[in-house]
Parts: C-alpha cells; structure tokens; sequence
C-alpha cells in the first residue's frame, strides 16, 4: 500500500478551501438582504419617542382651545401623553366619560391607523408629518355641557350626608392621604374627598379602569353597609337631560358577584331618574329627562344605596345639558 505523504495532504487541503471559497461571493447577497429586512423592519415599526417629540409643534399649532388630541392605534397613548405632555393631552381629556361634549378631535395615528370612534366625524383636514398622519376631526353634533358635577365635588356646591334623613354629615378635607391599591387593589384615594368614617367610605374624584380597560374619571360614592349615601349639589344650572355613566373597577368586579347600586337623582326634591347598575356592565350610560326644569338653577340630590354592602366601590359621572 502506498503511503500518503504530507505533499498530497495538503493539496487535498488546499482543494477544498478553494472549494469553499467559491461560495464567499454569496454573502454579499445575503448581507444586503439582512440590511433591507432591518430597514423594513425599522420602517415597520412603532415610532420612538423622539419622533413623536418631533411631531408635538405640528399639533400644538392644530390643537385649539377644547380640542382633544387622540392617537391610533390607541396602544400608543403612553407614549404619546409621555411626548405631548398634559398641555396637549390632559389627564381630564384621557379619562373622559365620552366624546359627546368636544366640538373638534386632532388624532394622531400612524399611517396606516386610526380611530374608530371618529370615524362618523368629518374630517377638516388632514396632513402627513414624517410617519404620522394628523386629522382634524369635527363632531357633528357636539353636546353642551351647563354643569358638570364631577368638576363641582367642593364644600361650595356639594354638601354629603349618610342617611335619607341627613342625619351624619360627611366631613370635607382637602389634606387626606393620597393612596392606590395596586394590582387587585382598590381605586386611587383622592386627597381633596368627603370623608364619611372608615379609609374607603367617602365622595371624592378618582379615576376607574373600564370593561376596555380605559381609564374614567369618576366620582367614587361608597356607601357604608345599607345606608343610603346622599349627595347634595347647589347652584346647578338644569337643563333637558341629566347625562351620565357608572361603573365599578372591571378588573376588580367583572364577575359580578355582588349585588346591584341604585342611583336616584332628584332635582328640587322631585325624582327624576333611577339607574341600577350591575357591575358586569362595566362602564355603562343612563339618561334622566329634566326637560320640566330646563332654564333654572336648582338642588340636584343623588342618592347611593345597596342591599349588598359589599365592596360597593361604586363610581359615577354625571352633568346637565
């Protein structure tokens, strides 16, 4: 048998280095091809900050006295409200009850997103600012807002009692201990609030997490046991309807395991709307008709009571138009 020598091992060697260098000229290609689907990918992507700071002039010059500025897709909003800042997207704007009362809406979308809640608003104009898309959206029929009694939750317009005979006034402090309950906690614990004895049992603004998990400023009215939990508004200017919604944390009470709150609203005295609410429904609206008092300023009495008095973490926002 013939022996191999060094000689012939390293020709075989070199033969199939060369083999092999034959296929280098493929990863050109192949490095264009990583480059281009980075670039799609980039392109594809969600803006970063930094853009979104970049387009804030372009809608701060769009944005007029009223206005609300909205984005699409709406997983966008953090980093929106975090660009834009409460000058153009106030936390009052963010958790809204509705849309109903805002004459124009400025959205913000990604090229190919938008809003469908606005989608029945025609559109005034439209402009393209590098990835985004700003419309200016008009609303039809805007509502008009004469009281809103989430903005009036003060000693000078609202007086809190427990009981139908006003017997235990509920004690007003612009100085209580702001707390959150976190995940399966409780709502934000307001520091101006009503205190009606016990950390939970009060009448103060707060904002809940509806059944689409967005947020809804409200005022949290939780009753003590079965009494009856009586809020008295001064000086309000009537209009046709009383237009409002109630809700209860849907993270937190989604199953409905508890019983129902009644809400009663009286104007002068006079009943003029019950609305029983279940807390499966999550954020839900109810329309009392005020027409006969339309044109005076009168006491609007809203009454919050349960045969359940457990976890009665109820939570409404009302106003006259």
């Amino acid at each position: 048998m013939r022996k191999r020598t060094a000689f012939s091992g390293d020709v075989a060697g070199s033969g199939a280095l060369m083999g092999r260098a034959r296929y280098l000229w493929l990863l050109l290609p192949i490095a264009g091809l990583v480059e281009l689907g980075a670039f799609v990918h980039d392109a594809r992507s969600a803006p970063r900050l930094d853009e979104w700071q970049a387009v804030r002039g372009e809608v701060a010059k769009l944005k007029g006295p009223g206005d609300l500025v909205v984005v699409a897709p709406e997983w966008t909003d953090p980093l929106a409200r975090e660009a834009f800042g409460d000058a153009l997207m106030p936390i009052a704007n963010e958790a809204r009850a509705d849309d109903s009362p805002y004459a124009r809406a400025i959205e913000v979308s990604e090229l190919s997103a938008s809003a469908p809640e606005f989608a029945r608003w025609p559109t005034e104009e439209t402009r393209d600012v590098g990835r985004f898309r700003l419309r200016v959206h008009r609303n039809p029929e805007p509502a008009k807002v004469l009281f809103s009694f989430l903005d009036h939750v003060r000693p000078q317009f609202l007086a809190v009692h427990e009981g139908a005979t006003d017997e235990r006034a509920c004690q007003f402090t612009a100085h209580a201990a702001v707390t959150a309950g976190g995940l399966h906690g409780h709502l934000a614990f307001p520091r101006e609030r009503f205190n009606c004895g016990g950390e939970e049992f009060f009448v103060g603004v707060t904002i809940l997490d509806d059944q689409n998990y967005r947020p809804r400023r409200c005022i949290w009215a939780h009753p003590r046991g079965t009494s009856v939990l009586r809020l008295n508004f001064s000086e309000v200017t009537i209009g046709r309807q009383i237009h409002g919604y109630a809700g209860l944390s849907y993270f937190l009470f989604r199953d409905g395991l508890h019983g129902p709150t009644l809400l009663t609203a009286r104007v002068n005295g006079e009943e003029v709307g019950r609305y029983l609410h279940h807390d499966e429904l999550g954020w839900h609206g109810f329309d009392f008709d005020t027409s006969r008092f339309a044109g005076q300023i009168a006491n609007v009495e809203f009454d919050v009571h349960s045969d359940d008095p457990s976890d009665r973490q109820f939570c409404f926002y009302a106003d006259t138009r």
